[in-house]
């Protein structure tokens, strides 16, 4: 999901454990002995590559009626679960998430104790609601549906009638009714319009911490485990629908409202086979029409429709790098109100810079569906984007690499996916100090204050506009460390400020650590080891580390687990002529000091008629001499020249040379 405010916070603070509700230490993962940052991986193997890695799955199987009189939808479904955890399970947890658009939710709380107006004062008639509209049951056993948050009923337990044996599977047949709210937030209705990003009881995640059934709140995410959604939807005739997954049968409604010069996509599946299974019988009005859709190996299954709807197709050639020939990618805008073509172009240039970045996209399609609320929010092969912007198509498209194929734990470290897609997303503009600063240096354009150029000015300014971003929630108050559990942040404006705009300046600090090559070699690897996979802070530190071969805890240590920023100073320059060169040689000697509380391979540079020459301190010592021998008398020494560096003290320490 992507932020719209300035990237400033005004307060932070963090949420003590006794404030979230003595109810919640029922609930496993969390509660005051819950850790507030994580302290182990919970779901990369000892070995930190995949080597022992297990997930569970959870296939559904649901057919779902639109109900425009009620303005809700009535479902019936099987989750099949498959216990692939060495663990014996007693229970299952699932997510009711759209219980959390109500009052008395867990959300309405936090935002009436903050003086936030949102759900809590919502009428019967507006308010959010999935309700079960039969016990669930095992086979003829009817299991009971338990709310240990209550009033909150976001969260659900069933205990299950037998325990699930490690390498066995269950069924759970349910049947629902689901309801967005009149107010819109990652999900809602208006009209005839209804963007149902949440609307399944959705199982919580186990790892090898455990479940995870948190509750929804504001500065939360998503978290959900990998398997196959076989879909059948029953809407209204003149209803056009933009899910996840691909139609198997029935009719969309793209046809009967493709703007003029619209490509009809050629649909590919990865599994012909699985899509070719029977789906339920549906009872179908004759004012309504059947449409089925499947989506393979995705953790969640979202859709917005809308008898407004105008649809625009296209495709993306995807290159293979394992020697596959190349093939397309569907491409789907579904839009009431865009310029045609606009957003289109904006998802194909995604595309070519995300795959660029990481590699073939791995789901055989990709849905922008234009939706009620500003802003977007991402969901398996599907965006709900409230605007038409260019930024914004890479912010969340790219959400279809970290966080949909890569699938980490948003609720607990949203800043692996969040914090690079927005990395990512100034990196697309060519407002990532790395690049940039590999452009200057191509042009030889080191001083900013010497730049004429007005576009490299301009990035410039973002570039330092963004680090002053990075920077301002560590002088606060309370500031809270990047890794941080998203329900102990104090607000929404504070989830923020860190998990996009303090963990993007992470980012931009390990492509400087690394360099660029090495940093670009190290998405690729991160992607090619970990699709399809939950993935943690120590799968992408042990993928970094391959690339560079040493340790990096000291670097990710830091970013998640402290709070603080990169300071040093230049100190004792010293430059005299090599006595014993015959090549008008001079020795340069400089104290590099650590002020700040985060350590960083500085670079320092000696400036000569002839160029510069740069070395790099040692991220290790607090204070060391760095020695230089360079051609021609020195001009002047700089810390972080080309300014690579995300801090915002570095191109202050700038000492010159005396003549002599």
């Amino acid at each position: 999901m992507r932020q719209r405010k300035p990237m400033l916070v005004l307060v932070i603070a963090v949420i003590t454990s006794a404030a979230t509700g003595a109810s919640a230490q029922t609930l496993p993962n969390q509660g005051a002995n819950a850790p507030r940052v994580p302290v182990r991986a919970p779901t990369t193997p000892p070995g930190g590559d995949t080597t022992g890695y297990w997930q569970q799955r959870a296939d559904y199987q649901i057919t779902a009626t639109l109900d425009e009189a009620r303005s809700l939808l009535r479902a019936t479904g099987t989750l099949h679960y498959v216990n692939v955890s060495p663990d014996t399970l007693r229970e299952l947890w699932l997510h009711q998430h759209l219980n959390a658009f109500r009052p008395n939710s867990r959300w309405s709380q936090r935002d009436s104790a903050l003086g936030v107006k949102s759900f809590q004062s919502l009428a019967p008639a507006d308010q959010a609601f999935e309700r079960f509209t039969g016990a669930p049951r095992v086979g003829q056993q009817a299991l009971k549906a338990e709310y240990p948050l209550s009033p909150d009923s976001s969260v659900v337990r069933l205990r299950l009638p037998r325990p699930l044996l490690p390498g066995k599977s269950i069924n759970v047949q349910m049947a629902w009714e689901a309801r967005p709210s009149a107010l819109p937030r990652r999900q809602g209705r208006r009209g005839r319009h209804y963007d149902f990003a949440q609307w399944f009881p959705k199982v919580a995640v186990y790892d090898r911490q455990g479940w995870h059934p948190n509750a929804f709140v504001r500065q939360g995410e998503l978290y959900g485990e990998f398997g196959t959604f076989d879909v059948t939807f029953v809407l209204p005739r003149d209803q056009v629908i933009a899910p996840s997954g691909v139609p198997v049968s029935g009719d969309p409604g793209w046809a009967r409202v493709q703007l003029p010069g619209s490509m009809a996509p050629r649909i590919q599946s990865d599994s012909p086979a699985a899509l070719a299974a029977r789906a339920p019988a549906a009872r179908v009005p004759a004012t309504h029409r059947a449409v089925r859709f499947v989506a393979q190996r995705v953790h969640h299954f979202g859709f917005s429709v809308s008898p407004d709807y105008r649809y625009e197709g296209s495709h993306w050639v995807r290159s293979h790098t394992d020697g596959r020939a190349p093939d397309t990618v569907a491409l789907h805008v579904l839009h009431e109100s865009w310029e045609p073509g606009r957003t289109m172009a904006h998802l194909r240039s995604a595309m070519q810079w995300l795959e660029g970045l990481y590699g073939a996209y791995a789901w055989p399609q990709l849905t922008i569906a234009q939706r009620i609320e500003e802003s977007g929010t991402e969901f398996p092969m599907l965006v709900m984007n409230g605007e038409e912007d260019p930024s914004l198509v890479v912010h969340e498209a790219g959400h279809q690499f970290t966080y949909g194929l890569l699938a980490n734990n948003e609720w607990q470290s949203a800043w692996l996916d969040e914090g690079f897609t927005t990395y990512s997303e100034y990196w697309a503009r060519g407002e990532a100090r790395v690049p940039l600063a590999l452009e200057r240096a191509d042009k030889g354009l080191f001083d900013p204050n010497i730049v004429t150029d007005s576009s490299l000015r301009r990035r410039l300014r973002a570039v330092e506009q963004f680090t002053e971003a990075v920077e301002a929630p560590v002088a606060l108050p309370d500031a809270p460390p990047i890794g941080l559990r998203a329900d102990l942040f104090a607000n929404k404006d504070a989830y923020d400020a860190v998990v996009y705009d303090r963990a993007a300046g992470m980012y931009s600090a390990l492509h400087d650590v690394l360099g660029d090559a090495p940093f670009r070699d190290l998405l690729r690897r991160y992607y090619a080891r970990w699709t399809f996979k939950h993935v943690d802070r120590w799968a992408l530190q042990k993928s970094a580390e391959d690339v560079t071969g040493a340790s990096l805890d000291w670097f990710f240590g830091q970013w998640i687990d402290q709070v603080g920023t990169i300071d040093y100073r230049l100190d004792s320059l010293t430059a005299q002529p090599d006595a014993g060169s015959t090549d008008d040689r001079y020795l340069v000697t400089v104290q590099l000091q650590r002020m700040g509380v985060y350590r960083h391979p500085m670079s320092v540079g000696v400036q000569t008629a002839g160029g510069w020459t740069v070395l790099r301190g040692d991220p290790a010592r607090d204070r060391h001499t760095l020695q230089f021998s360079v051609r021609g008398r020195p001009l002047r020494v700089w810390l972080d020249p080309f300014g690579t560096v995300e801090s915002r003290t570095t191109s202050a320490s700038r000492l010159t040379v005396p003549p002599r």
